[in-house]
């Protein structure tokens, strides 16, 4: 008998190859996933952690006068030819990155930063970028930010605020409206819990299939970054917040 010519594989020898490589991918990308999915949660968390600090300098620069939800980072609520507000978290023409003349007070203390947009952000603006309320067709859907800040807090001296550990300061919400919780979605600089018109988001960590089964964060007045759900937005937007829940939490 002569030995096995050659140093090449047989067709079933690469057929099991193949079929060894795609078990092993079956089992690893769901840990590859999450282990992704938890890295942009991470920062996520560092953004808000810079986002608390950047405010505080604010504040500290102004008398300890916290900022304005709805003119500190844009200059107006509305401009003259501007196609919608609530299009202005994700036009071009309002980055104030490349259009810094629509800037407001607290844009100089977050400039250049690169802590605007959640990592995980992007995906969602994709999924549900167009059906926020009052979208204007033919606007383009890039964020430009997306963390909202506490109304209640504006223009409030910190030192008239008690319990800091239990206010949030900045936060995430959804694109999309879930009734009783919000009646607006994500769609300027202002989250409104103290109104009843906006919640906590839901998109971190969530399944596909129920993109309403996930958390978000949110950074407090302590300067704490916590993970937070959508029944916690009433509870922390305010000293009286337990009291406002419209599903009666």
């Amino acid at each position: 008998m002569t030995g096995r010519r050659g140093k090449g594989f047989t067709l079933i020898e690469l057929l099991v190859v193949i079929a060894i490589i795609a078990i092993l991918m079956a089992i690893l990308m769901p840990s590859l996933n999450r282990v992704r999915k938890q890295a942009k949660f991470i920062g996520c968390k560092s953004n808000l952690k810079s986002y608390g600090l950047m405010a505080f300098m604010y504040a500290d620069d102004c008398d300890g006068v916290m900022p304005n939800a709805w003119t500190s980072f844009y200059s107006q609520r509305t401009y003259p030819g501007e196609p919608h507000r609530y299009c202005r978290w994700h036009n071009p023409d309002w980055d104030l990155e490349k259009h810094p003349k629509y800037a407001g007070p607290f844009w100089p203390y977050l400039k250049g930063k690169d802590i605007h947009i959640c990592p995980s952000f992007p995906r969602i603006a994709n999924m549900f970028g167009t059906i926020h309320p009052e979208h204007v067709d033919g606007v383009v859907v890039k964020a430009n930010y997306n963390y909202s800040m506490n109304s209640y807090l504006t223009d409030k001296k910190i030192t008239a605020i008690k319990h800091h550990s239990e206010i949030f300061f900045f936060g995430e919400e959804n694109l999309w409206v879930t009734s009783p919780y919000n009646s607006y979605a994500f769609n300027d600089t202002a989250m409104c819990v103290y109104e009843k018109w906006d919640s906590f988001g839901t998109f971190h960590l969530a399944r596909d299939s129920d993109m309403e089964d996930g958390v978000v964060n949110a950074v407090f007045l302590d300067g704490q970054v916590k993970t937070v759900n959508r029944l916690d937005s009433w509870r922390y937007c305010a000293p009286d917040g337990r009291s406002l829940s419209p599903v009666g939490n």
